[in-house]
């Protein structure tokens, strides 16, 4: 039977916190190849406990973490998504991993989902030390994602909020951090992530049935998120995680919010080994 163990380790500085299950009658003095699992936007590591599992079943020793300034991380403000901190996230947890007891340092892959999948597949191209990365449904780029997800006016209301925003804090006339809800709007009318019409009408739609219960207290993040967002492609990254492994699992079902337009792009760019896994899934089954 597995075992799950809270571990927390340090990236810069901040106090990271991780749920590392372990295989049937680990051995610490064995050499067991290790994973650690990445999240997905705004939510947290409990979404991950059975992916955990399931690795742990096949042998891997998991490590499934919290970001930092979600769950049971440290860091602040709370519901702040940077992607290249949470990139170094993932290759902190690297290093712890790589000197715990039965872990094969030369084994160690990453898996992300979502908006996991872009963080990985860019720590997976600048540190050698993961072996094999797998994306699943993969969100590469933050400004196509949110460019997809909305109208061209809409879009561009978008960035100028955005731009407003930024020279207000630089003038010091707006000092706290401004939050939006998940797929809902501010009383100012930001609107980065609206619903899918489909998703509003099905009580059972991932923002009802997951993202509300896994988030931090209420369902939102900062408005700073989405500047730093939208800034992040690890497009190409792919193209660098050659010779070691680059696998990408895709939804082909009717799935809104993971555009297969820029995964094919990536597959495409990665070098060998590589796969594309497709399920044919709906994103809200």
């Amino acid at each position: 039977m597995v075992t799950t163990h809270i571990v927390h380790f340090l990236s810069e500085g901040v106090q990271c916190e991780g749920d590392l299950t372990l295989p049937d009658g680990f051995d610490p003095e064995g050499s067991y190849p290790a994973i650690v699992l990445g999240h997905g936007f705004t939510i947290n590591r409990i979404s991950l406990v059975e992916e955990g599992r399931l690795f742990a079943e096949a042998g891997y020793v998991a490590l499934a973490i919290d970001y930092r300034c979600f769950g049971g991380s440290g860091g602040e403000p709370r519901g702040h998504v940077d992607p290249l901190d949470e990139v170094e996230d993932i290759r902190s947890a690297v290093d712890w991993l790589e000197t715990q007891p039965g872990v094969d340092p030369g084994s160690i892959g990453v898996w992300g989902c979502s908006f996991g999948g872009g963080i990985v597949t860019h720590a997976a191209a600048d540190d050698m030390r993961i072996k094999a990365c797998v994306a699943q449904t993969p969100i590469l780029d933050g400004d196509f994602w949110i460019r997809s997800l909305n109208r061209e006016t809409e879009y561009q209301a978008i960035k100028s909020y955005l731009i407003d925003y930024r020279r207000a804090r630089a003038s010091g006339k707006e000092p706290e951090e401004r939050y939006a809800p998940m797929g809902g709007a501010r009383d100012d009318g930001f609107t980065p992530m609206p619903l899918d019409p489909v998703m509003v009408e099905d009580s059972t739609g991932w923002f009802a049935k997951t993202g509300q219960l896994l988030m931090d207290g209420a369902p939102q993040v900062t408005v700073r998120t989405f500047e730093k967002m939208m800034q992040f492609n690890a497009v190409y990254d792919a193209a660098k995680i050659a010779p070691r492994a680059y696998c990408i699992v895709q939804f082909t079902g009717y799935d809104v919010y993971h555009p297969n337009t820029l995964i094919q792009h990536a597959y495409r760019s990665a070098g060998e080994p590589k796969e594309m896994v497709s399920i044919p899934i709906d994103q809200l089954d």
